[in-house]
Formats: C-alpha cells, sequence, structure tokens
C-alpha cells in the first residue's frame, strides 16, 4: 500500500470487516464458491451489483486502496459553504419506512443490540431506504466477518456511498482519524475539510456540528450558512430536531 497510514483509518472505519476477512481468508475454492454465491444473493440492496467477487484476481486492499483515494479527491474539493441547499432525506433518495430509521436513531446506543430494531432498520435497507442503508453499514463497527460475503458486502456498500457523495461516509473516516489519532483530534478544534464536505452532502449530524461553529465565525455571511445548516438537521427527521432544537431556537432569537 502506498498509504498505510490512512488505509488503517478505512479498515477502522469498516469495523474490522474487511481487516479480519483480508489476514484470515478462506483457504479452499469450495469456500470461496459458497461466499461469492452468498453475496450475490444478499448483496443487492447494499448498492449496485458488482458481480461475482473475484477473490484471487481482485484483492480486498485494492478495492479499499481504490476506494479510499477517490474519497479524498472528493474532499480535496474547495467546499463553498455559501452554497449550501437543505436537501431532506426524501429529496437525496428514497425512504421508505423511515420510522424505523426514526426509531433506530432515537434508541442509540442500546437501539445496536436490540433485534426489532435492527430487524426494522434492515428491512427498511432492504426496501432501499438511504438513510437504513447508510446506519447498517455504522451498526457494524467492530464486529468481525462471519464469512467470506461478508467483506464483499462491506466494500460494495462502501463503495456505493462513496458514488452516491453520502456524507455519512465522509464523516465517519473523519471520526475513525479521530480514533486513530486522538492526540491530534483534541489539538484541532477547528471544522476539517471532511466536517465541511458530510455537511455539503447531507449528513445532518455533521450539518449540527459544522453549524454551530459557522454561528460563532464572527462572518454575518457564513452564520447565515450555519443558521440554514442547522434549520435543514432540524427538519431533516425527528430525532435530529430533537438534536438541533434548541440551537436553531437560540439562532431564531
Amino acid at each position: 500500500m502506498k498509504n498505510q497510514g490512512t488505509l488503517a483509518v478505512l479498515l477502522l472505519l469498516a469495523g474490522g470487516l474487511i481487516y479480519s476477512a483480508a489476514q484470515y481468508p478462506r483457504d479452499t475454492v469450495q469456500s470461496q464458491r459458497r461466499g461469492a454465491d452468498a453475496a450475490v444473493r444478499t448483496a443487492a440492496w447494499h448498492g449496485p451489483s458488482r458481480g461475482t467477487p473475484r477473490f484471487a484476481a481482485e484483492t480486498l486492499d485494492a478495492r479499499v486502496e481504490r476506494l479510499l483515494e477517490k474519497a479524498m479527491r472528493d474532499v480535496a474539493a474547495y467546499q463553498d459553504t455559501t452554497r449550501f441547499v437543505c436537501k431532506l432525506p426524501a429529496e437525496v433518495g428514497p425512504v421508505p419506512l423511515l420510522d424505523a430509521v426514526d426509531a433506530y436513531l432515537r434508541g442509540l446506543p442500546g437501539s445496536r443490540g436490540d433485534p426489532a430494531m435492527l430487524r426494522d432498520l434492515h428491512r427498511a435497507a432492504r426496501h432501499g431506504n438511504w438513510l437504513a442503508k447508510v446506519q447498517v453499514y455504522l451498526s457494524r463497527d467492530g464486529q468481525q466477518a462471519p464469512d467470506d460475503a461478508t467483506p464483499f458486502r462491506t466494500i460494495s456498500l462502501l463503495e456505493w456511498m462513496q458514488e452516491h457523495h453520502i456524507g455519512a461516509l465522509y464523516a465517519a473516516i473523519g471520526d475513525a482519524a479521530g480514533v486513530s489519532h486522538p492526540r491530534r483530534a483534541r489539538v484541532d478544534k477547528a471544522l476539517s475539510s471532511i466536517d465541511l464536505y458530510a455537511a455539503m452532502h447531507h449528513n445532518y449530524p455533521s450539518q449540527y456540528k459544522v453549524g454551530r461553529e459557522l454561528l460563532r465565525s464572527g462572518d454575518a455571511r457564513q452564520a447565515a450558512v450555519g443558521r440554514r445548516m442547522l434549520d435543514c438537521a432540524a427538519r431533516a427527521l425527528p430525532v435530529y430536531r430533537q438534536m438541533v432544537g434548541e440551537s436553531t431556537q437560540g439562532a431564531r432569537g
């Protein structure tokens, strides 16, 4: 790998799923075939199908590196916050069974271990809810890959998120970088380019974070953008409205 440190961030972001499969691959062709078949059967709702995974011809490491390079190119582009456009979840993509996503988010962190909430979340994802897909991915953090198909599903979902510029992917990369470099995260309190990119691309928690900072910037134009971001996050879902309600009320007052 050309950039082992950056790769480690994305491997951490993937919750150990890709890493564990890369470190402990199945030895037999039969096992690979079973994993590939399972991936084709079950991965379709995570994003566009890549066909049968070819573990021998294309390593998971190579796909991870390509994904990360694309994501970093995205973030490197200048983000003009004055061009912020609020899009509610239904304006970004399909959101069937949105109540299940809202209930799951309200229940965090306990909902990660609640079978009923997880079942409803996965059902929403299978029906194409893009917010549910994001939360399904994030809910895997820290888990080990149970089979050959799981790393394929995970990297396919990550690729889908990058292709659609889903801000939650970039926010998660930023969070993983903070975990990897806690001292740097404590020292550098300024908004990062990742924060800005995620907020500009419909990640509502990032809009809350960035919006609050822009309100404090002392710049009237940026403060107006910050107010719009907070309003947008508050209108996205009831759970986000609870998160930012006091801030938006203060901004209006």
